[in-house]
């Protein structure tokens, strides 16, 4: 990213001796810094940087070269084209270089970021959320030509309160008055069509705000504001604005015929982040809970909705994850991998998973959706893990309960652990020896001691109770428990072993 000298000067917050320039005549024509290494010509594009003691009295300087100086440079430096910022003789060269690299480094990550956003198709709610703090605390805006907010840098337009005006609906349209306002305006109707930065000194806001328009095919699209609402406007706001602007632009290039970019809730680009295992910035997290007036910690669930086949076909999945979102009280919708991801705040729900599917299963069921729940979890950046646990519910719900149309993954979660335990070798290969050991004995003997321990460690080894489920007498149970232990060797008391067993027993008996 080229930057100004202004930008530098800001960002270095050194003692400046002088400078030629002011803040209104920042041209971002800046591509790199480097030290200056003797020579009599400074080139366009170049900061340099150097001692006032090593700058030569004779020299050529080309528009849009600039100079940071320690010390005061020679009388013919401030009268010439080069931009020049003198700093306290004091500072040190390396750490000036360092710290105006850093600056450079920084808008560069910066553009690539937003670069980034466009060609990931993410929101321009994405984009203001990275370009807002380079601009001084002001609030940063974008608004498409049906009037209504597609990004907006802070929870409620501070402009709209300094000016006493009312707030945009839910889905982003400013209010009426405001809209009658600018139809009427003859202000607003004569910087339509204009194609740089301006300022819009509107009598309807109580404050200055520096704006650009976009367009698409020719035709006005959108517009992006900074208001003067915190800070004083700096000399390169505009340039920034202009920055910026570009990739709105590209924006509304690449959706082509589709104008109707609607705002879309930032918090879906960093669920899917999460899920994708990417890393997040925890405060862009918590801006888009405070918008949604989500509360973290939970109670959170993660569901994978199945679309039908004719969702596929003709392609409404985006449409009823938008439905959705609009209807459906505290939850987020989106595609992902195709399936439609719900994220639900069960604070909407009294806390209840079941309250929730009860509320909701019938709008579900209409569209022949078909639904794996995750457990509840509080801590909202283990989606993904969660997200994996309402996919498995539906594929193994799916499979073993066709009928049903939703499953939990409490419920599935035992053969799931199955499903892996026997993922390399076959049930019987896996079961512990002593059952394999009463199956075959229970063959050749007709006898029902396998039965017995299964039902035995299904009651908690609690003999009277199995005794009674059998139908069978208690000095019968306990002689078959006494086989048992005559035949295997099993310690019962040995709660590893247990478990063990009855993993087998289930294995074998599901094999």
């Amino acid at each position: 990213m080229v930057l100004c000298i202004g930008i530098v000067e800001d960002g270095l917050s050194r003692n400046v001796l002088c400078k030629s320039y002011i803040h209104t005549n920042n041209p971002f024509v800046l591509e790199r810094a480097e030290v200056y290494q003797r020579g009599t010509v400074f080139s366009t594009g170049v900061l340099y940087i150097a001692q006032s003691s090593t700058l030569p009295e004779s020299f050529t300087a080309q528009d849009g070269a600039a100079l940071i100086c320690t010390g005061m440079p020679p009388d013919a430096y401030l009268k010439s084209a080069i931009q020049v910022l003198a700093l306290d003789a004091s500072t040190d060269l390396l750490d000036l270089l360092n710290d105006v690299n850093r600056i450079f480094f920084e808008y560069n990550t910066l553009e690539q970021n937003l670069q980034d956003s466009v060609n990931k198709g993410r929101s321009i709610q994405n984009m203001v959320e990275q370009m807002a703090p380079y601009f001084n605390g002001n609030e940063l805006l974008v608004c498409n030509d049906e009037f209504r907010i597609v990004g907006q840098s802070n929870e409620t337009i501070h402009l709209h309160e300094l000016s006493g005006l009312g707030q945009p609906d839910k889905n982003g349209i400013i209010p009426p008055e405001i809209v009658t306002y600018f139809k009427n305006d003859v202000v607003f109707a004569n910087v339509r069509n204009v194609k740089e930065p301006f300022v819009y000194e509107s009598r309807i806001f109580s404050c200055r705000a520096i704006d650009m328009n976009v367009f698409y095919q020719g035709e006005y699209a959108c517009r992006v504001i900074i208001a003067e609402d915190v800070n004083t406007f700096r000399g390169y706001e505009a340039g920034l604005l202009k920055f910026f602007t570009r990739f709105v632009q590209l924006v509304y290039d690449h959706v082509g015929a589709s104008r109707d970019i609607l705002p879309r809730d930032h918090i879906t680009e960093l669920f899917i982040d999460l899920l994708n295992g990417d890393s997040i910035e925890l405060h862009r997290l918590k801006n888009s809970f405070v918008l949604r007036g989500w509360q973290d910690p939970g109670p959170f669930i993660c569901a994978s909705i199945l679309p039908s086949n004719r969702d596929y076909y003709n392609r409404t999945i985006a449409y009823y994850c938008q439905i959705f979102s609009r209807d459906i009280e505290g939850c987020c919708f989106f595609e992902y991998n195709n399936v439609i991801v719900c994220v639900a705040d069960l604070e909407y729900y009294n806390g209840s998973l079941d309250r929730f599917i009860t509320t909701n299963i019938e709008t579900f069921r209409d569209g022949n959706f078909r639904i794996g729940y995750s457990n509840v979890f509080n801590d909202v950046t283990t989606v993904r893990h969660h997200y994996l646990q309402s996919k498995i519910a539906l594929e193994i719900g799916i499979a073993e309960y066709p009928s049903i149309w939703h499953h939990k993954f409490p419920e599935i979660a035992l053969s799931y652990i199955q499903s892996k335990i026997t993922a390399d070798l076959p049930g019987r290969y896996v079961c512990a020896p002593e059952v394999l050991l009463l199956n075959a004995y229970d063959k050749a003997n007709q006898t029902d001691l396998l039965h017995t321990l299964r039902q035995y460690l299904n009651n908690q080894m609690n003999a009277i109770k199995t005794a009674s489920e059998l139908f069978i007498h208690r000095s019968t149970m306990v002689y078959r428990l006494e086989r048992i232990k005559e035949l295997t060797g099993i310690d019962l008391k040995d709660s590893a072993k247990t478990l063990y067993l009855s993993i087998s027993i289930n294995l074998l008996f599901n094999e």
